[in-house]
């Protein structure tokens, strides 16, 4: 799977290169233990500084939905659709929240 990164987006680059994670891994481009690009070696694909993907790969770590393993690499977690899958439930339920405060505030109800 190839990253695709637009340096004048509103949008971070690190959350482009997490957005992107998951959206491979949702699609099925990126199967449970398919290797990730060294962070050096993604940096310089994509003509970024390492501490930009560094921080993208440490979110997504701290997900669960990759693992490091040391000098062997890093792999997508055996588990990582579910875990995606959740991530996505959440920022969906956090947006439903939002707008049904967005319509309370403006005195609508259920009703």
């Amino acid at each position: 799977m190839e990253l695709e990164i637009d340096v004048a987006s509103a949008e971070p680059v690190y959350e482009q290169i997490v957005r992107q994670v998951h959206q491979g891994i949702q699609r099925g481009l990126l199967a449970p233990g398919a290797p990730l690009p060294p962070i050096r070696q993604c940096a310089a694909d994509l003509g970024l500084n390492p501490n930009t993907v560094a921080k993208a790969y440490k979110l997504l770590e701290s997900d669960l939905v990759i693992r490091t393993a040391g000098p062997k690499g890093t792999f997508i977690s055996a588990d990582a659709p579910q875990r995606v899958e959740a991530l996505l439930r959440q920022e969906a339920f956090r947006a439903f929240e939002q707008v049904v405060h967005a319509m309370r505030d403006k005195g609508l109800t259920t009703a």
